[in-house]
C-alpha cells in the first residue's frame, strides 16, 4: 500500500469560514466550554409515538418540506425566513450540486437506510443529509479535506415504541474536525464563527419541526405531532480535553496524486470522473458490490455505494461507501452514532498546488471516528453486559479493518479498474 498523507497543519484564511451544520447550545456565542462544562457529538430534535414502521414516511416528511421549500422567502408558502435556502443531498441539481432545480423520488431513494438498533421487523433508520450552499463555501474555504466531514446529517429512527430525530452537534463538531483552522482565528472571528454555528442549529432545527408541522403542503402529508427534545447524547467532552487530547489526533487521511506524464487536472470534471469511478467499483448496492470486484476485501463487508452519483458541494465531489455489517457494529452501539459513521470521503482537485495539477482524497480516520465520536461506547456495551470480551475484541480491530477495505476500494479505482467508467487519468501516488 502506497503512503498516506495525515493532514494536521493549519490551512491560511482571508476571512471567516465556517459550515452550515448543528450547533451546541441554543444560544451559544462562543465555540469553547469552560473546563468545567461539557460538549457532545449529537443532540435530540424530537421525539415522536411510532414504530419502527413509520420511521421512513417521517424522514421523507421532512427531507420533502426543505425539497419544496424555499427557506429564504418568508412571503413564499411555508418560507421560514432564514438567510438562504436549503436542499437535500441526492435531491438538489445544478453544476455545484446545490443550485438548480430540486426534485424528489418518491420511492425515499435521496434518504440513506442505515441498519440500527431497534425492533427485528423495523431495524432501519433514515439518514437526511441537508446541504446548504453558501455554508459549504465557506467551510470548504477553510481546506477541501474539510469535505468528508461537513456534519449536515439527520437522523430518523425508533425503538419500537417511538420515533427519534436526531442531529450532530456543531459546536462539538468545529471543534473536533476543525482545530487547524479554527486555532488561526482571533477573538473576533472565533465569536462570529460561534453566533454562526449557532445559528445554523436553529436553523436546521426550524426546518425539521416545520416539515413535521406541514400539514399537506410542501410535505406532502398531515402534520405530526411531536415532543421537542435537546437532549445532548454520545461522550462528553471539556473544552481542555478537546484542546490538548483530540486536537492533536488526525481526523483525515488524505492521498495526492498526479498524472504520470504531467499535466493539470479540471475541477468538476476530472475530480468527478475519479468519484464516478470509485462509485462504480462500489457498485451500487443491489446488483453487485465492491466484493466481488476488489480481491482482498473483508468477509461479508458487502461494501456499495450509498448513492449512484457523487454529491457535489463547491468544488469536492463527496462519496458515500455503506456496509451492512460495519455500520451493524458501528450502531449497535446506539442508535446516536447514526450520523457518524466514518464512511465518507471525498475527491477534488488539491487547491494548495496553485498549478492544479494534484488530485486528493481525504477519507474520515476511522481510527478518530471510533476512538473519538465512539469514545466509551464500547465500554459501556460491555460494563452493561451488551458486548462479551471477544466482542470488545473485534472492536479494537474494526477501524483499521475498514479503513483497509476503503483504501482498496479507493486504489482500485485510482488504477483504472472500474468495471464501466474510465477515468483515464493515469495516476501515480505523491508524497
Amino acid at each position: 500500500m502506497k503512503m498516506h498523507t495525515k493532514l494536521l497543519g493549519s490551512v491560511a484564511l482571508s476571512t471567516l469560514l465556517i459550515a452550515g451544520f448543528a450547533g451546541c447550545g441554543e444560544d451559544s456565542t462562543s465555540t469553547s466550554v469552560s473546563t468545567a462544562n461539557t460538549i457532545t457529538p449529537y443532540t435530540r430534535v424530537a421525539v415522536l409515538p411510532g414504530g419502527t414502521g413509520d420511521v421512513p414516511a417521517v424522514a421523507e416528511k421532512i427531507a420533502q418540506y426543505v425539497v419544496y421549500t424555499d427557506e429564504s422567502n418568508a412571503t413564499a408558502d411555508g418560507g421560514l425566513d432564514l438567510p438562504s435556502n436549503w436542499v437535500i443531498a441526492g435531491a438538489n441539481g445544478g453544476a455545484d450540486g446545490l443550485s438548480g432545480p430540486e426534485s424528489w423520488d418518491a420511492d425515499g431513494s435521496d434518504l440513506l437506510p442505515i441498519p440500527s438498533m431497534g425492533t427485528a421487523a423495523g431495524g432501519t433508520a433514515r439518514v437526511i443529509e441537508f446541504c446548504n450552499k453558501a455554508y459549504a463555501l465557506q467551510a470548504i474555504g477553510t481546506g477541501r479535506f474539510h469535505g468528508s466531514a461537513l456534519p449536515c446529517e439527520v437522523s430518523v429512527h425508533s425503538d419500537g415504541t417511538n420515533i427519534y430525530i436526531d442531529m450532530l452537534d456543531a459546536s462539538a463538531i468545529f471543534n473536533i474536525f476543525f482545530t487547524d483552522a479554527t486555532e488561526n482565528f482571533d477573538a473576533a472571528q472565533n465569536a462570529a464563527f460561534a453566533e454562526m454555528a449557532a445559528a445554523v442549529k436553529s436553523e436546521l432545527r426550524t426546518m425539521i419541526k416545520a416539515g413535521l408541522e406541514d400539514d399537506n403542503g410542501a410535505s406532502g402529508s398531515a402534520a405530526l405531532a411531536y415532543t421537542e427534545s435537546t437532549e445532548e447524547l454520545g461522550p462528553q467532552f471539556t473544552q481542555s480535553k478537546i484542546d490538548n487530547d483530540i486536537a492533536l489526533r488526525s481526523p483525515y487521511i488524505v492521498y495526492k496524486y498526479q498524472k504520470n506524464a504531467g499535466g493539470t487536472f479540471t475541477k468538476g470534471t476530472d475530480d468527478k470522473l475519479l468519484a464516478e469511478a470509485i462509485i462504480d467499483v462500489l457498485g451500487d448496492g443491489v446488483a453487485a458490490t465492491a466484493d466481488q470486484r476488489v480481491p482482498g476485501l473483508s468477509a461479508g463487508s458487502l461494501w456499495r455505494s450509498g448513492r449512484p452519483d457523487p454529491i457535489a458541494i463547491p468544488n469536492v465531489q463527496v462519496i458515500e461507501a455503506c456496509s451492512p455489517k460495519y455500520a451493524k457494529k458501528a450502531t449497535g452501539l446506539g442508535n446516536e452514532y447514526i450520523t457518524a459513521l466514518p464512511c465518507e470521503f471525498t475527491v477534488y482537485v488539491d487547491e494548495t498546488d496553485e498549478t492544479n495539477s494534484t488530485i486528493a482524497v481525504s477519507f474520515l480516520n476511522p481510527n478518530f471516528m471510533f476512538g473519538t465520536m465512539f469514545e466509551g461506547a464500547v465500554e459501556n456495551a460491555y460494563m452493561n453486559g451488551d458486548l462479551n470480551k471477544t466482542q470488545v475484541v473485534e472492536y479494537s480491530t474494526l477501524a483499521d479493518v475498514v479503513f483497509g477495505d476503503l483504501r482498496m476500494i479507493v486504489d482500485h479505482a485510482v488504477q483504472d479498474k472500474a468495471p464501466n467508467v474510465t477515468h483515464g487519468l493515469d495516476l501515480t501516488i505523491v508524497e
